[in-house]
C-alpha cells in the first residue's frame, strides 16, 4: 500500500493536534500502562492499555453506573463486618475477611468468605420497561467451587424479566463454575413490559448457601446491553459522557480529495451489536456519508449521496474484542472494501457524496465502543491506476 496522505496513529498514546476531542465531566476511566484503572479528566483523550500495550484511542457512548458507591467506601472487616455505604449485607453467615485497595486506585476491593452459608452485598436499583441492563464485577477466586448465579445475581426483578450470564466475555449458564484467579463476571437483565426495581447481589451465596473465599472489585450496573469502561460512583449514580472525536475545518480540507479516495482503519470493537462506526466522512447530516463501520458482525463500506444509499458492501465477519483492519475506497461507479486480508468486494453503481468533516469512532448518534489504533487516508492505493474511459476517470483495483 502506498503512503497515506493523512495518517493518525493512536498506539503511541498521543492525540494528533488535528483531532478535536470532547467529553464533558470527570467520570471517565482507562486502564493505564501498569494495569491500574485511573480517572481521566474531561475533554481528554483516553488511551487504554492491555498487558502494558496501548490499544489505541478509546471511544465509547454515554453510559451511567446505576450503583451507588461502586468504590465500596465504608466497608469494614469483621464477622459479618460492615457493608459499604449504600450497600447491605444479605444473609450474614460469613465474614468480610479484608478490605483493600482495588483496581481503581481510589476504590476498595472486598474479600468475602463463607462456609456453607451466604455472604453477599446487595443494593436495589430502578429499572425501566423494555430495557436491558448489564451488571459486571471483577472476582478473584481464592478457594471454593463457585457458580455464576451465586456470585452475581439480580433478585426481585419485575415480572417477565429474564437473566443471562457471561464469564470473561463468553456466554455461560448460571451454573457455570468460575476458575481460580481473576475473572470478569457479567449478568444481563432484560426487563420486559413492567418497570420497577431489582436487587443487585454480589458475593458468595447470592442464590443458595455456598463455601468459598472470593475478592470482589469494580462493580457496575449499566443501562445498556453490553459492558463499557468502569465509572466510579460515590453517593449518586454517575454519567460518563460520550467521547466525541473529529477532524474539521482546514485540518480536514487540507487532505480531502473530493471525488475519490480511500481509507484504512485498524480497530478493536468491544461489541458487534448495532451500528459501530470506525470512521465516517459526512457533511454534518445523514444525507452525505462515506463510512467504514460495523453493522452487527458485518464490516461495511457504507455510502449515502443526496440522502440515497449508494453502497453497503459487506466485507466479512467481525469478532468482538479482536483487532481487525477494514479498508474502503471509492470513485464514481467503482467502490470496494476489504476486511483484513480477505477478498475484495465491489460495487460499480455509486455516486460519491460531498463531505466536510471526519468523525472518529462515531456517526454522531452511534459509537464504536472500542479502540481505534490507526487511520490512514489515501488518494490512491498500490495496484490501483487511473485510466480514461469515455472521458471519465476510473478508479480501479488491478
Amino acid at each position: 500500500m502506498t503512503t497515506p496522505t493523512f495518517a493518525l496513529d493512536f498506539t503511541g498514546a498521543v492525540l494528533d493536534p488535528r483531532v478535536s476531542l470532547t467529553r464533558a465531566a470527570n467520570t471517565a476511566t482507562v486502564v493505564d500502562q501498569s494495569g491500574a484503572i485511573v480517572l481521566v479528566n474531561a475533554n481528554t483523550p483516553r488511551f487504554d492499555y492491555a498487558n502494558g500495550v496501548c490499544r489505541g484511542l478509546l471511544i465509547e457512548e454515554s453510559r451511567t453506573n446505576l450503583l451507588l458507591n461502586s468504590v465500596w467506601s465504608g466497608a469494614i472487616d469483621g464477622t459479618p463486618g460492615t457493608a459499604p455505604t449504600s450497600w447491605s449485607i444479605g444473609f450474614a453467615g460469613g465474614s468480610v475477611v479484608s478490605v483493600a485497595s482495588g483496581k481503581y486506585a481510589a476504590g476498595n476491593a472486598v474479600r468475602l468468605s463463607a462456609t456453607a452459608a451466604r455472604q453477599f452485598l446487595q443494593q436495589s436499583i430502578s429499572v425501566a420497561a423494555n430495557t436491558t441492563y448489564t451488571v459486571t464485577v471483577s472476582a478473584l477466586l481464592h478457594s471454593g467451587t463457585m457458580d455464576m448465579i451465586n456470585l452475581i445475581d439480580a433478585a426481585n426483578s419485575p415480572a417477565g424479566s429474564t437473566k443471562s450470564w457471561e464469564l470473561n466475555g463468553v456466554v455461560v449458564s448460571s451454573a457455570t463454575n468460575i476458575p481460580a484467579g481473576n475473572n470478569t463476571l457479567t449478568l444481563k437483565l432484560a426487563v420486559a413490559a413492567t418497570a420497577g426495581t431489582t436487587t443487585i447481589r454480589i458475593g458468595i451465596g447470592c442464590a443458595t448457601s455456598r463455601t468459598g473465599n472470593v475478592t470482589f472489585d469494580i462493580p457496575q450496573a449499566e443501562d445498556g446491553a453490553f459492558a463499557t469502561s468502569y465509572i466510579p460512583t460515590t453517593t449518586t449514580a454517575l454519567l460518563r459522557n460520550a467521547d466525541v472525536a473529529a477532524v474539521t475545518g482546514s485540518n480536514f480540507s487540507d487532505f480531502w480529495q473530493a471525488s475519490k479516495g480511500g481509507t484504512q482503519v485498524v480497530a478493536i470493537p468491544s461489541t458487534i451489536s448495532g451500528t459501530r462506526p470506525l470512521v465516517q466522512f459526512d457533511d454534518g447530516t445523514a444525507n452525505e456519508i462515506i463510512a467504514l463501520q460495523g453493522n452487527a458482525a458485518d464490516p461495511e463500506l457504507y455510502i449515502v449521496d443526496g440522502g440515497t444509499p449508494q453502497v453497503q458492501l459487506d466485507a466479512g465477519t467481525i469478532t468482538a474484542n479482536a483487532s481487525h483492519t477494514l479498508t474502503g475506497w471509492w470513485d464514481t461507479n467503482d467502490c470496494r472494501a476489504r476486511y483484513d486480508s480477505g477478498a475484495t468486494v465491489i460495487d460499480q453503481t455509486a455516486t460519491i457524496p460531498t463531505v466536510t468533516q471526519m468523525r472518529i469512532g462515531s456517526d454522531g448518534t452511534n459509537y464504536l465502543n472500542g479502540h481505534i489504533a490507526t487511520i490512514g487516508y489515501y488518494d490512491r492505493f498500490s495496484g490501483q491506476v487511473y485510466s480514461r474511459r469515455k472521458n471519465k476517470a476510473v478508479f480501479r483495483l488491478l
